[in-house]
């Protein structure tokens, strides 16, 4: 027997016995929480906790604690697993820097593997969508619908339609994700207007298809590993030179990916792109101001993808950006505190992720704007949704769909 086929041998022995061996990668992950020094930290700043107190989610700590166990006992970690937002204020705060985030991911896709009777049946739900569709959300059974959904939003907006460009060896490749192709078209709109307005030699992929990091906050690796390999082949056959999204996920997914798979390309955010790559001042030269309708006072929500899981000078961005706009940004004072919506605890505890999107509600009221800028579909729709169940008048936007809102008409 050679030793491929021995091992193969063993995690068949393994895998009857609901035992999946671990990666490289994962035994890294796994020694990161050798480190813990049982502070409470995590347990402190972790925004689950906050919002619906330790009985009902006991935080990050005991969570790591599951590792001690013999594989095949993580189904015991159900009733809070699933909880967790993945927002990585754990990570953030912890001084051993235990990835607390990639634990979780790392005992769901055992749960899913060995135990997916245990697994929300929601998940179970979006995991079949995912890999039926190669997107997180269902197509639109009508494509006549979508549109005429897509040119009201635009009208409503004052956004101007542009065609889908479809280039070969462009410079940039536009990723809107998931969210943004099939419900959000709105920011999926404004991200081509505000590259065409730009002068940006961009391209769209001909069929869109997810990035994967739904399928693997689920714990289907086997999905997301799919899906990864299907977005490598369409980004190295584009031949672009950088990507350009507008969903905060999607940064981060994607720019984790170019680094495993070698991609060798940049990945930015919309606003990052504006920053670094466009420049504040030809931002500020093509912004239309009209004072007798602007709100005075703007705030913005950082999503935990771009500032925790991407860069904190995400938020040095948003408020750069800002500057070139006659407003007064305010603090909420949460501005990056998770909206809830993270980890897909939505889809299955909404009354969870609604429980810690109050946390939001009360600093945005209380800081007096009229509108709050949000930079990701998913931050946005959870807040959105949360501001009006409370009666706010405060408008939500994303920001893409902000700034393109602002462009001078061009002559």
């Amino acid at each position: 027997m050679s030793e491929e086929e021995a091992y193969e041998f063993v995690k068949n022995t393994l895998k009857q016995e609901r035992i999946v061996p671990y990666t490289q990668r994962e035994l890294d992950i796994i020694h990161s929480v050798e480190s813990c020094v049982n502070c409470g930290l995590c347990i402190n700043y972790c925004p689950v906790v906050r919002a619906v107190g330790l009985d009902r989610f006991s935080g990050p700590r005991s969570i790591a604690v599951e590792l001690s166990r013999s594989p095949p006992e993580f189904w015991a970690s159900v009733d809070k697993i699933y909880l967790c937002t993945g927002c990585g204020t754990c990570r953030e705060v912890c001084p051993r820097d235990v990835n607390i985030p990639e634990v979780v991911n790392l005992v769901r896709a055992r749960l899913f593997a060995v135990r997916p009777d245990l697994v929300p049946s929601n998940l179970i739900k979006t995991s079949k969508i995912i890999a039926t569709h190669n997107l997180a959300f269902e197509p639109w059974e009508d494509p006549e619908e979508k549109i005429d959904s897509r040119d009201m939003r635009l009208e409503r907006l004052g956004i101007p339609f542009v065609e889908d460009p479809f280039v070969e060896n462009a410079e940039v490749l536009f990723y809107p994700g998931c969210q943004a192709e099939e419900r959000a078209q709105e920011v999926r709109e404004a991200g081509k207007a505000v590259l065409s307005y730009f002068g940006v030699n961009y391209t769209l992929l001909r069929e869109m298809s997810c990035c994967g990091l739904p399928a693997r906050l689920i714990g289907d690796v086997k999905t997301a590993e799919h899906l990864a390999d299907i977005l490598t082949k369409k980004v190295k056959a584009a031949g672009v030179k950088s990507i350009v999204t507008t969903c905060a996920g999607c940064t981060s997914s994607l720019s984790q990916m170019s680094q495993d798979r070698k991609w060798g390309i940049p990945v930015y955010h919309m606003m990052e792109y504006l920053v670094e790559v466009i420049g504040i001042e030809k931002v500020r030269e093509a912004v239309d101001i009209k004072p007798e309708s602007e709100p005075s006072k703007i705030t913005v929500h950082d999503p935990c993808h771009l500032i925790r899981h991407t860069s904190r000078q995400m938020e040095d961005y948003a408020r750069e950006l800002l500057t070139v706009f006659p407003i007064e940004c305010v603090s909420s004072g949460v501005a990056d505190s998770c909206c809830g919506g993270g980890g897909m605890v939505g889809y299955h505890s909404p009354d969870v992720a609604n429980a810690v999107t109050q946390e939001n509600v009360a600093g945005i009221e209380q800081s007096g704007a009229e509108q709050l800028l949000a930079p990701c579909p998913l931050c946005t729709a959870q807040i959105e949704n949360a501001l009006y169940r409370s009666g706010s008048d405060v408008d939500v936007v994303d920001f893409t769909v902000f700034i393109a809102q602002h462009l001078k008409p061009k002559e």
